[in-house]
C-alpha cells in the first residue's frame, strides 16, 4: 500500500530539512497560477451572462460593465487591506472571528469550504460543457461520467502538493491569457473606431429604454443585469484564505498575488466586452456571446480557412482548460478553512492536518466529496450550480466585509486611522448585499438549497464544538483524580536529564503521548502499578506540520518548543517519583507514521520487557463520535507496531463524557 501511495502521490520529503517549508510555500507568480484560475474563469462565462442580461442593450451593457469593472476593483483593494489586518490567512473567517463573533465567522467558513466545493463543480461541469462544443455529438451522454472523472483527477493532483499542480496547469493560464489578448487585441485594433461609436449611443440607448419601462424599470434593468455577474467576483478571497502558501513577506506578496488576480481578469473582461461593442455580438440562443466574437474576430483577421478556424478554436480550447485550473482554486481555499475550522475545534482535527506530501489530504477529500455530491446531484447541469456557488460566495463575502467594517469602526476607539478602511468596507459590503439580493431573487430555489446546507454545517460543528470541549473537561477530571505514580524503593534510580535518552541496556515504558496531554496523568499513575522493574521512562511525541505550522520556519520552531514545554511539565512528575525520564520528539505530517517510526527507533535492540503505553479516551454516547474516532491514534499505533514485533499496550480510559 505504501508504494501504491508513493507511485500515486510521489515520494515523502525530508521534514528535517530546513527548507522543508518551501514545498508548500511559493512566490507571486505560482500563488496566481495557484488560486487565479477561479477569476481568470469568471472571463468565459462572465461577460456572456452581462451581455445576456443586458437583453440586447448596448447601454445596459455598457453601464453594467463599468460597474463591474469598479466593483471588482473594490473588491479586491477591501480584500487585500484584510490581508494587512489577519496576515496569518483565514480570510474572512478570521476576520469574522475577530471582530464580529464566533458564531458569524463559523457561519462565513462554512459558507467558505461549500463555496470551495461548488466552485470545483461548476468550473468542471462548465469546461465539459465547453469541451462537448467542440467535440463529437456522442460526447454529450458523456458529460455527467466525465464531470466526476475530472473531479476525482484534479483531487489526486492536489494530493501531491499545491507546486505540483500548479507546475501542471501553469501551460493552461499562458495559453488563455495569450490566446485571447493576441487573438483579441489584433481583432480590436483593426475595428477601434467602432468603440467610440458605440459608447456614444449609450446615452440614446438608455433613453429608448427608460421611454419603454419607466425611469425605474431601465434602472432595474441595469441593476439586474449587473447583479447576475456575480459570478465574475469569486476567487477574489482566494489570496486572503491562502497567505500561509505565499512566501515571505506575506503580506507584500499577498498584494501583488492581487494585483494579478484582479488585474489581468478585469483587462481580459474589458477586451471582450469591447469586443462585443466593436463587433456588434449580441445574444443568440445556444451560442456563446464568447464563440460568436472569436468568430467574428476571426473573419476580419485572417478569413476563412484554417488560419481561421485555429483562431477560434485555440482560444475556445484553451477555456476549456482554463475551466480546470479555475476548480483548482477551490482545492487550495476550501482544505485552508477546513484546517482552521478544525483548529477551533468545530470539525475533526485530522482536517487540520498535512499527508507526508505536505498537502492538507483530508479536505482536498472533503471538497472533491462536496464537489462529487453537487455534480452528480444537479446531473452535471450548470445553472443550478452556479445558483448555489454564487450564493455561498455572497454569504460569506457579506460577512466578512461587515466585520472588516466593524474592525476599522473598533480602531476609531484606539484613535488608530480608520476612517479610509471604513469607507471602503462600507462601500464593499453594500454593493455585495446588492448582488446577493438580485441572486436570490433571480435563483430563489438555489438560494434557499445554499442557506438549508450552510445551516446543516454549523449545526453539526456546533454540536463537533460541543462534544471536543466536553470530553477535554472530562480528560481534565480524570486526570485530576489520576494520583501521580508511587515509585518503590528498589526501582528508583538515577534521574536522567530530558535531553539525554535512556541508556539502551535497560529495559524502558515508552509513553506515548498524543493531544490529549490531560491523559498523560493518567497514563504515569498506570505505570506506577506495572509489577516488571522498568529502568526508566521515555515520553514519546510528535510535533505534526499542520494548517497552521507551514506558516514559516520560526512558527514551527516556536510549536516545537511549545510541545516540548509540554512534555517538560509531565517529565518533571516523573523525576519526582525516582524513575529516570527523557523525552522524545520528532517533526512530521502524518501522526502515525512519524510515531511509529519514532518508538522504532527508540525500541530497537531494547531487552525485554520494555513495552509502549498508549493511551484512548472512550467517550461513548454522542451522535458525532464516529466522526471523532480518526483522533485514536494509540490503536492504530499498536496494529502497526505489532506488525514489527514491537508490543504495545493500550489502556482504555473511560471519560464521563
Amino acid at each position: 500500500m505504501r508504494r501504491l501511495r508513493h507511485a500515486v502521490l510521489g515520494t515523502d520529503p525530508d521534514l528535517s530539512d530546513p527548507r522543508v517549508l518551501d514545498r508548500v510555500t511559493v512566490g507571486v507568480l505560482a500563488a496566481w497560477i495557484a488560486m487565479g484560475g477561479d477569476l481568470l474563469g469568471s472571463c468565459v462565462y462572465g461577460p456572456d451572462v452581462l451581455g445576456r442580461a443586458s437583453g440586447g442593450h448596448r447601454g445596459v451593457l455598457v453601464v453594467a460593465g463599468l460597474a463591474t469593472l469598479a466593483t471588482l476593483a473594490v473588491l479586491a483593494l477591501a480584500y487585500t487591506r484584510m490581508v494587512v489586518h489577519f496576515p496569518h490567512g483565514g480570510g474572512g473567517y478570521t476576520a469574522a472571528r475577530y471582530a464580529a463573533g464566533e458564531r458569524a465567522a463559523l457561519v462565513s467558513g462554512v459558507a467558505l469550504v461549500l463555496d470551495a466545493g461548488f466552485n470545483v463543480a461548476v468550473s468542471v461541469v462548465t469546461c465539459v460543457e465547453a469541451a462537448a462544443a467542440v467535440l463529437p455529438a456522442g460526447w454529450a451522454a458523456m458529460r455527467l461520467p466525465a464531470a466526476l472523472a475530472l473531479v476525482a483527477l484534479l483531487a489526486i493532483v492536489n494530493l501531491r502538493g499545491v507546486k505540483e499542480s500548479v507546475a501542471l496547469l501553469a501551460p493552461i493560464l499562458l495559453a488563455f491569457v495569450g490566446s485571447h489578448l493576441l487573438v483579441l487585441g489584433a481583432a480590436l485594433a483593426q475595428r477601434a473606431g467602432a468603440i467610440p461609436d458605440a459608447v456614444a449611443a449609450v446615452p440614446g440607448d438608455l433613453s429608448r429604454l427608460a421611454a419603454d419601462r419607466g425611469a425605474v424599470g431601465a434602472l432595474g434593468t441595469v441593476v439586474r443585469a449587473y447583479a447576475m455577474g456575480g459570478a465574475i467576483y469569486t476567487g477574489l478571497e482566494a489570496v486572503s484564505n491562502g497567505v500561509p502558501i505565499l512566501r515571505e513577506p506575506k503580506v507584500r506578496s499577498a498584494r501583488r498575488t492581487m494585483l494579478l488576480l484582479a488585474g489581468v481578469p478585469a483587462l481580459l473582461i474589458t477586451v471582450i466586452l469591447a469586443g462585443y461593442l466593436a463587433y456588434d455580438v449580441r445574444p443568440s440562443p445556444g451560442v456563446p456571446m464568447n464563440a460568436a466574437l472569436f468568430e467574428r474576430a476571426a473573419a476580419q483577421l485572417v478569413g476563412g480557412g484554417l488560419a481561421g478556424r485555429l483562431a477560434v478554436a485555440v482560444p475556445l480550447l484553451a477555456e476549456a482548460a482554463l475551466l480546470v485550473m479555475a476548480a483548482q482554486t477551490g482545492f487550495v481555499d476550501g482544505p485552508r478553512i477546513l484546517g482552521a475550522l478544525a483548529t477551533d475545534r468545530y470539525l475533526p482535527r485530522r482536517l487540520s492536518r498535512l499527508n507526508g506530501r505536505l498537502a492538507p489530504a483530508a479536505g482536498i477529500l472533503v471538497v472533491a466529496t462536496v464537489a462529487l455530491a453537487a455534480t452528480a446531484l444537479t446531473g452535471a447541469a450548470l445553472e443550478p450550480l452556479i445558483a448555489v456557488f454564487v450564493t455561498s460566495v455572497f454569504v460569506t463575502f457579506s460577512i466578512s466585509q461587515w466585520a472588516m467594517l466593524r474592525h476599522a469602526l473598533r480602531r476609531r476607539l484606539l484613535h488608530a486611522p480608520w476612517r479610509a478602511d471604513a469607507a471602503l468596507h462600507a462601500l464593499a459590503l453594500t454593493l455585495c448585499a446588492v448582488i446577493l439580493a438580485g441572486t436570490a431573487a433571480r435563483w430563489r430555489a438555489g438560494a434557499a438549497v445554499t442557506l438549508l446546507l450552510v445551516a446543516a454545517a454549523v449545526a453539526l460543528a456546533l454540536a463537533i464544538r460541543r462534544r471536543y470541549e466536553a470530553v477535554a473537561r472530562a480528560a481534565e477530571a480524570a486526570a485530576g483524580q489520576a494520583s501521580p505514580p508511587v515509585v518503590p524503593e528498589e526501582r528508583q534510580a538515577e534521574v536522567v536529564g530530558a535531553g539525554t535518552l535512556i541508556g539502551r541496556d535497560v529495559p524502558i515504558a515508552v509513553l506515548v503521548l498524543g493531544d490529549r496531554t490531560a491523559l498523560a496523568r493518567v497514563g504515569l499513575a498506570w505505570l506506577a502499578r506495572l509489577t516488571a522493574g522498568l529502568g526508566g521512562v521515555i515520553l514519546a511525541g510528535a510535533t505534526l506540520l499542520d494548517a497552521e505550522a507551514v506558516q514559516g520556519e520560526e512558527h514551527l520552531r516556536a510549536r516545537e518548543r511549545q510541545r516540548r514545554r509540554q512534555l517538560e511539565a509531565l517529565a518533571e512528575e516523573v523525576r519526582r517519583s525516582g524513575l529516570p525520564v527523557a523525552i522524545a520528539l520528532r517533526r512530521g505530517a502524518d501522526a502515525l507514521e512519524t510515531t511509529a517510526s519514532l518508538i522504532a527507533d527508540l525500541m530497537r535492540r531494547r531487552p525485554a520487557p520494555s513495552v509502549v503505553v498508549g493511551f484512548r479516551s472512550t467517550p461513548e454516547g454522542a451522535a458525532v463520535d464516529p466522526l471523532l474516532r480518526d483522533d485514536d491514534l494509540s490503536v492504530r499505533l499498536q496494529t502497526r507496531l505489532q506488525r514489527e514485533g514491537i508490543p504495545m499496550v493500550v489502556v482504555s480510559v473511560p471519560l464521563d463524557a
